[in-house]
């Protein structure tokens, strides 16, 4: 009769003892992360042959031990499961187009590797410094309007030009000024026409540029035919930059247009318009596109 009153408790003993067994199984302890912080990206670069070293990095692609890791905007911190020793490699990430929805691995930019010992609960700092690809990446154009020669014209008078004011430079001792004065649409394109941009490689053609604008700038490719029974000339304008009150950089990638158009010849275009395509509050008042450190750049062939 004992044992009989006793297996009930030793039953709900027996229970007791799988459930506890069973969490264990179902949610296991979980690994500690350490963690990588970066900040920004320093870049480096040769100003004669490359330019302003300026950039707008606001990504962190991730890799450890070659498994990536993700992307992560900076300032990052990440949380990394390896320990010990590990390779560390980082690319900087930009906003193709300056659009949010297209974060992208910067095709122009070395990337960085570092072997760091990665302990749990502890955060290593990495401050990645990178440069541009200096076999490969070729500068069509490096326009800082640091000289009076100009690599652009418009085809309206008195409206481009160089500024020296202290509150409209970015660096250096000037910028480049777009007036649109009693116009509402002032168009430019560079002088230089460009014979040889990759059309049907699959390799990437970017625009680099600083700027600062109280209207909508659109920027795009001026198309050229030099075949004398079919001569085309026409233009596409690939982004509208909308006005900003503070100085920005964007990146263009200009690789899907040439692959599609596969014309002979190109040329850079900007229009400058008073008139609203769909910013909504483009400026009547003053009218005024800044521009600094156009680079077009693209792969060696």
């Amino acid at each position: 009769m004992q044992t009989k009153r006793n297996k009930p408790i030793l039953l709900y003993l027996l229970c007791t003892l799988c459930y506890l067994s069973a969490c264990d199984i179902i949610n296991p302890a979980e690994d500690i992360p350490a963690y990588i912080q970066v900040d920004n990206f320093e870049l480096t670069t040769n100003l004669i042959t490359q330019g302003s070293n300026r950039h707008q990095i606001n990504d962190v692609w991730a890799f450890v031990g070659g498994e990536a890791l993700g992307v992560f905007e900076l300032p990052a911190n990440i949380p990394v499961l390896a320990t010990g020793d590990q390779t560390i490699t980082l690319f900087a990430g930009i906003r193709e187009n300056g659009l949010r929805s297209t974060p992208v691995i910067y095709p122009f930019y070395e990337r960085y590797e570092t072997i760091v010992n990665l302990v749990p609960e502890q955060t290593t700092i990495i401050s990645p410094t990178i440069t541009y690809h200096a076999g490969n990446s070729l500068f069509e154009v490096i326009e800082d309007f640091e000289d009076s020669r100009l690599t652009l014209r418009s085809t309206t008078p008195n409206t481009l030009g160089r500024t020296t004011a202290t509150a409209q430079i970015l660096e250096g001792t000037a910028s480049g000024q777009i007036l649109l004065n009693t116009n509402t649409r002032v168009e430019l394109t560079s002088r230089a026409t460009f014979t040889d941009l990759p059309t049907t490689e699959g390799l990437p053609v970017y625009l680099e540029m600083d700027y600062r604008t109280n209207v909508e700038l659109e920027v795009g490719l001026v198309g050229i035919s030099t075949d004398p029974l079919n001569p085309i000339e026409s233009v596409s304008y690939k982004v509208i930059l909308c006005p900003l009150s503070d100085w920005n950089k964007v990146y263009i990638n200009f690789q899907e247009d040439l692959e599609v158009s596969q014309l002979e010849a190109y040329r850079l275009a900007f229009r400058a318009s008073i008139e609203d395509t769909g910013c909504g509050n483009s400026n009547r008042t003053n009218p005024e596109v800044l521009l600094d450190n156009i680079k077009l750049i693209r792969f060696q062939p």
